[in-house]
Formats: C-alpha cells, sequence, structure tokens
C-alpha cells in the first residue's frame, strides 16, 4: 500500500516515546508498504520551527529529511498539480488547516492512503482513504 503520513505522524516516527497507534507502528514497519512524506511536511516543520511551535523538536530540516530517507520513507516532491486540486478541495469551517488541506490534495491526486491521527481528515474520506 502507499501512504503518505501527516506531519504529526511524521514527528512522531522521530519518537521512541510517541503515541503513535499500534496499527501506525505496524504499518510504517510493514516493508510492504511504501510510506511517502510530502514536501509539504517538511515546510510545515520548517514555518513551526521558526516560530517556535515545535519546542521540543531539535533537529533541522535537513537533518529530518536525510533521516527520513535513511528510514526508507520516500519523499514525494510538490507539483502543481497538488496546488491546483488543492484550490478545488471542499472547505470545511471545522478544518481549515493549509498543510492538512494540501496534504490530503496530494494524496488525492497520488490515490495514496493517508496516515493520520486528526479525526478532522474524516471529513474529506469520500475523497481519500485514511488510516
Amino acid at each position: 500500500m502507499n501512504i503518505l503520513v501527516d506531519t504529526q505522524i511524521l514527528v512522531w516516527s522521530f519518537d521512541v516515546y510517541s503515541p503513535l497507534s499500534d496499527t501506525h507502528r505496524k504499518l510504517l514497519e510493514d516493508s510492504a508498504n511504501t510510506i511517502f512524506v510530502s514536501q509539504i511536511s517538511l515546510m510545515e516543520l520548517a514555518i513551526k520551527k521558526n516560530i517556535n511551535k515545535l519546542p521540543g523538536f531539535v533537529p533541522d530540516i535537513k537533518t529530518v529529511t536525510e533521516q527520513l530517507l535513511r528510514n526508507g520513507f520516500e519523499l514525494l516532491p510538490l507539483t502543481n498539480t497538488h496546488i491546483f486540486l488543492y484550490e478545488h478541495l471542499p472547505l470545511f469551517s471545522e478544518h481549515k488547516d493549509p498543510f492538512d488541506r494540501f496534504l490530503i490534495a496530494v494524496a488525492q491526486h497520488e490515490k495514496f492512503t493517508i496516515m493520520t491521527s486528526d479525526a478532522k481528515f474524516q471529513l474529506y474520506s469520500s475523497l481519500v482513504s485514511i488510516i
């Protein structure tokens, strides 16, 4: 299965003591799955680090990228098609996070399952498969 992890799952994948669910952990460790990280998540991490919204997250983004590749994750570049699709996603008043919405657009275009711990992603379950 092709799985796109959201940014929170990416952060938790670096933490031995993370609150990842057993289901998510098993899927991440299953070599039959290809795990993707969107450049959107790297951009979100860089922005949040710059405004001190991730005070406990120490590595710089270059180190994160190198480590995620060593961990067997695939880096997925942002494309114009992802941006075009983002523009047409439904906008729900209870979920306006632009980074999450970009990840949903990416998963929809690539036909990937998205892995998240955020219940608000369920609003988009008619567009993408969510675990």
